[in-house]
């Protein structure tokens, strides 16, 4: 094991580079993935475990296409009958912009959703520093999911089209109580534009089909290179604090291994002493960003982690940011959070110059910088020290 005691970030780079390459789940890649990392997480020393999961694809892809399938018929009846029968489709508006934005905000009582349908198996790869978690003594749990996928639609098109879908939900609601509350109806062509776009939107996230052609380098062979070589610096200054970290399986199918993982195991956790990482898209552009809430409204998922990540960031000079995100994108973070743990994703501090090229062809290694990889690397090193 290399025993330098200082963050390297080519010895990320170089994680990723050996993990750019197509891993969907129950794939070949898939499984040369697993082996590689259980192989990396090994030779540090680290308490390696292989726990095999089972979930369906059914929230991911199925649910989606079903809902935004109902909603179009709800968007356009809106300019054929809106003026004949406004309380009736308010009513069905209404109803349907209350469903997404539902469905921004995890929800608990709906996990079981992950067992409707045909059931695949993965693993989560565990691995441990073999210190114990006693008393007021803090805990971090690092996660980065190793698989990867691609779709017809880049995942900023994605996030953009369900953004303007409940906007036009929002917008045909509003029109419908203008017309039953003072009789006014805009013209026809206002209410088919607003009602054309938004449909348009919820046809388009119809044909979002999903293949096995993405590398994956940013998403998310990035943070799991990140999380080898943080690994590799816990064990070589041998820190004394409970470390876990975390490969989650399955990602890409609604946060299937983060899910599994912590209904599994959140009570082996103090959960006002555990601080939850999440690595997910780093090493493009300056800086770092920190995503601490999501959802509609917004769903704050830390507050003291966020503290430390900032002070951290001033003392290295290093620039980190707060970021919302509303929809469109899932987390690994996210699960673990609605069970009351202290989360943070770190992503890279310009997500937007690689936005179009994640989840395609295009998703290579050769998007990162190791100057940023660098950065977010020191951060975490810095906030580990801290606690």
């Amino acid at each position: 094991m290399n025993t330098n005691l200082a963050y390297d970030a080519k010895l990320a780079y170089y994680h990723i580079t050996q993990l750019a390459f197509p891993r969907l789940v129950d794939s070949v890649g898939e499984a040369e993935a697993q082996d590689y990392i259980v192989e990396q997480f090994t030779r540090l020393g680290l308490e390696v475990s292989w726990e095999p999961f089972s979930f369906t694809k059914f929230p991911a892809e199925v649910l989606p296409r079903i809902l935004s399938a109902l909603f179009v018929p709800v968007v356009l009846f809106v300019p054929w009958f809106g003026e004949r029968f406004p309380l009736l489709l308010c009513l069905a508006c209404l109803l349907s912009l209350v469903t997404a934005l539902f469905f921004t905000q995890w929800q608990n009582r709906l996990e079981g959703l992950y067992d409707v349908g045909r059931k695949y198996r993965t693993e989560n790869i565990i691995a441990k520093n073999g210190a114990k978690q006693d008393g007021n003594t803090p805990a971090f749990l690092f996660v980065a999911h190793y698989d990867s996928k691609s779709q017809v639609l880049p995942i900023a098109v994605r996030a953009i089209s369900y953004g303007i879908a409940i906007t036009g939900l929002l917008v045909l609601t509003t029109l419908l109580l203008i017309k039953l509350f003072t009789l006014v109806w805009l013209p026809n062509y206002i209410v088919w534009g607003v009602a054309g776009i938004t449909g348009l939107c919820l046809l388009i996230l119809q044909i979002n089909l999903t293949r096995n052609h993405s590398p994956g380098g940013f998403d998310n062979a990035s943070g799991v290179g990140v999380m080898l070589e943080v690994a590799r610096v816990v064990m070589a200054r041998d820190e004394k604090i409970p470390i876990t970290f975390l490969a989650t399986g399955a990602e890409e199918f609604g946060m299937c291994g983060a899910l599994r993982y912590v209904q599994t195991h959140a009570d082996e956790y103090d959960r006002e002493n555990t601080y939850v990482i999440n690595l997910d898209g780093l090493g493009v552009g300056n800086g770092v960003n920190l995503v601490t809430r999501y959802g509609i409204p917004p769903t704050r998922t830390t507050r003291g982690l966020s503290d430390l990540f900032q002070a951290s960031g001033e003392s290295l000079g290093i620039q980190v940011s707060d970021r919302y995100l509303p929809i469109g994108v899932g987390l690994d973070s996210i699960p673990i959070a609605s069970r009351g743990f202290e989360t943070v994703t770190l992503t890279a501090g310009d997500v937007s110059s690689a936005a179009l090229r994640i989840h395609s062809k295009r998703d290579s290694s050769d998007l990162l910088n190791v100057e940023s990889l660098q950065q977010v690397g020191e951060l975490i090193v810095d906030v580990i020290e801290r606690t």
